[in-house]
């Protein structure tokens, strides 16, 4: 069977409309430097919340400092004069630090902060507008209230969005987000004295040899802008704005699942969020699979290529071009995916890509990419290009499938990543109908648990219990669990030698993030159908993951569900075997007793210790499987650096319980000190590690 291979990245990008503001925008300023090690650990942290919070309710400002030395942060010697008045103003005596709304709070869990400023009421309207020819930005506010005593000013930033190296800097940052590049007029900015109802407009002029400190790769963001009147009374921000100029790209319609004899229509725009017309030029790239017909035009009609070059099209000011993309499969089933590609006429580097897939709904394996509009399906492309089977990728929003959809479709893997809601009523329905029809779903996702079965999230309801009790059968624990690790479970056919998994960090995507309030949650099995499949690191009875069978009345269907999206996982080997077990055991036939490896000598599992915590001796029992054959055997010890203390067994061993002490001395007969250690059990392809402590 020849594999299809469907990638879909939905992109839209931060909207950009001018902000007339009848709420509070909430600034956040933050003082930092590339040769700041406290910094770099804060910053992915702040820039996670700033995302999850939206651009609607907290913009940023990052001033760059010439400390700690050796003082070469190159954001901050692009604009010394005016890095150093906003630190002055504050008074700023160490690094990192946060301001929200003018008041200091700490790098962390600011967001309870922002929210609070957010509900409060603001005296002023800002909006923005920008000119990319003439190298201006253009204010106006607006006093919509009485204001507060004081001395107001008009302060406006001009900044780098987002720069990304392959080089670390000193403090290990690889990506720069929100760095202030040039203050309009200064760093002072601009007395305003506005009675309620009046209202005044300026156009700065911003230095291009500032601001062009980096060459843009994005069209999205040529020019970024912050605007926020501060009252020097007290330093509170009353009220503040954001405006992107260039061109937003994205996708109305990203991704289409219809049957082979149907036709999918794709459509995307183009907006210029500049006031000076700009000339874009825009191609389709795709692999057309064979026999498959794909078009594409603007709304106007004018054909854009498709794998033969680029057209181009001139935008006005503020104006938006819609497109369309017809994909015609002509009987042929399948899929593909393709990129709309868009850059600047002058200059082809400055450019951005709107990802579309095509799925016909008989492929062996569909990914539902329902991940708001990030590229985390990716990771499952990256596994199921090196499996034998057809697949496709679609993307949606939530409630976009019906179950007509579906098709002949067997397996579905549903990506829920960070997204909230995870699944609505229309999913639900539509998931309970697949299951009963016996269907096989692998469903992951951040705080999945949490939002369907408790009675906190707001999105619960009985319905929603309902689906996770009697469809997932699973059982809720609680919410916040904050470890990032998490074992296999021994024996089982998933997860089996998966030890010290980690959701966090690596190669993985990290959409845990405790600063935005998404966990990984515990949960059980709920009925005898189901089976755990991963337990959180060192709490064996802890769960994050299990595995059920689904007797509906249509067939017999299967579930795998863990409450961490796939793409938290942070080893790219574990991604791998973990994808490659699940498609196994969601395609087999077994039932969920018959695959469990049952007694002491036919299952592998390596056992808590005993004692522990110990002195002077601890015994070490494992149980090795009676189906793998014969393995060389080996149990390590390890301190917690990872180095390796004492080997206690190297040798071939056969089925069977074995049991090994440990006297606290290493390899050379010295005795170790009190600490946590580490002992892994290796057996063929099977391994596990536990933790002990000695105690002195």
């Amino acid at each position: 069977m020849n594999k299809v291979v469907i990638a879909l990245a939905f992109i839209t990008l931060t909207l950009t409309a001018l902000y007339s503001q009848s709420q509070r925008v909430v600034l956040l300023e933050e003082h930092t430097s590339t040769t700041c090690g406290p910094c770099a650990a804060a910053n992915p942290g702040i820039d996670a919340t700033l995302a999850s919070l939206g651009i609607d309710k907290v913009v940023a400002i990052k001033y760059h400092m010439n400390w700690p030395a050796p003082g070469n942060d190159p954001w901050y010697f692009n604009n010394v004069s005016e890095n150093t008045t906003r630190r002055t103003y504050y008074g700023v005596n160490s690094i990192p630090q946060v301001r929200i709304d003018g008041t200091q709070t700490s790098t962390g869990g600011f967001a309870p902060v922002v929210n609070s400023r957010y509900a409060l009421p603001s005296p002023y309207d800002i909006s923005m507008t920008s000119d990319l020819a003439n190298h201006t930005v253009t204010v106006k506010v607006k006093a919509t209230a009485t204001p507060p005593a004081g001395n107001k000013y008009l302060r406006i930033g001009v900044l780098e969005k987002i720069y990304n190296t392959n080089s670390p800097f000193p403090n290990g940052e690889t990506e720069i987000a929100y760095a202030m590049l040039d203050m309009l007029p200064d760093g002072l900015g601009t007395a305003i004295d506005l009675a309620v109802g009046d209202s005044v407009e300026y156009t700065l002029p911003y230095n291009t040899t500032l601001v062009n400190m980096h060459p843009p790769t994005s069209l999205s963001t040529l020019l970024a802008v912050v605007a926020f009147m501060q009252n020097d009374a007290n330093k509170e921000v009353l009220q503040a704005a954001y405006h992107e100029s260039g061109v937003n790209i994205g996708t109305n319609v990203a991704g289409a699942l219809i049957n082979n004899s149907q036709t999918a229509t794709l459509s995307g725009f183009m907006e210029n969020k500049s006031l000076s017309p700009i000339d874009l030029a825009i191609g389709i790239n795709v692999n057309v699979p064979a026999g498959w017909n794909v078009t594409a035009q603007t709304e106007q009609g004018a054909a854009i290529p498709v794998n033969n070059g680029t057209a181009t099209v001139t935008l006005d000011g503020m104006e938006t071009l819609n497109y369309t993309i017809t994909a015609d499969p002509q009987g042929n089933p399948g899929g593909f995916s393709l990129q709309a590609d868009v850059s600047l006429a002058s200059d082809p580097n400055i450019s951005e890509s709107s990802t579309y897939s095509v799925s016909t709904n008989d492929v062996d394996i569909l990914v539902v990419d329902d991940d708001g509009g990030a590229t985390y399906e990716s990771y499952f492309v990256e596994e199921l290009n090196q499996m034998p089977y057809v697949y496709g990728v679609v993307s949606i929003n939530s409630g976009d499938l019906a179950g007509a959809d579906l098709g002949s479709i067997e397996v579905i893997f549903w990506n829920c990543a960070n997204v909230e809601p995870t699944i609505n009523d229309a999913d639900r329905a539509l998931l309970s109908q697949f299951l009963d029809n016996g269907g096989k779903l692998f469903l992951n996702g951040v705080d999945i648990a949490y939002e369907l079965a408790d009675p906190t999230s707001p999105y619960y309801n009985f319905t929603t219990l309902a689906f996770f009790n009697d469809y997932l059968h699973a059982t809720y624990v609680k919410r916040q669990y904050t470890f990032l690790v998490v074992d296999g479970i021994p024996g089982d056919p998933i997860t089996d030698g998966m030890a010290t998994v980690g959701l966090y960090g690596g190669t993985g995507a990290s959409t845990i993030n405790f600063a935005t309030n998404d966990f990984a949650n515990q949960i059980n099995p709920g009925d005898a159908d189901a089976a755990p499949i991963f337990s959180f690191f060192n709490n064996p009875t802890d769960y994050a993951g299990i595995r059920a069978i689904h007797n509906g009345s249509g067939g017999q269907g299967r579930v795998v569900l863990t409450t961490f999206g796939f793409e938290t996982l942070a080893d790219e080997n574990i991604r791998a075997l973990f994808a490659d077990r699940v498609v196994t055991w969601l395609k087999s036939t077994t039932g969920i007793e018959d695959d469990r490896l049952a007694g002491p000598a036919t299952r592998f599992e390596l056992k808590a210790n005993y004692p522990n915590p110990f002195n002077p001796e601890t015994h070490i029992t494992y149980a090795l499987p009676a189906t793998a054959g014969d393995h060389q055997t080996t149990l390590v010890i390890y301190n917690q650096l990872g180095q390796k203390v004492r080997t206690l067994v190297n040798r071939t061993q056969s089925s069977g319980q074995y049991e090994v002490t440990w006297n606290g001395m290493d390899d050379a007969g010295n005795s170790v000190a009190s600490g946590v250690y580490f002992y892994k059990l290796q057996y063929g392809p099977h391994q596990s590690v536990r933790k002990m402590l000695l105690l002195r």
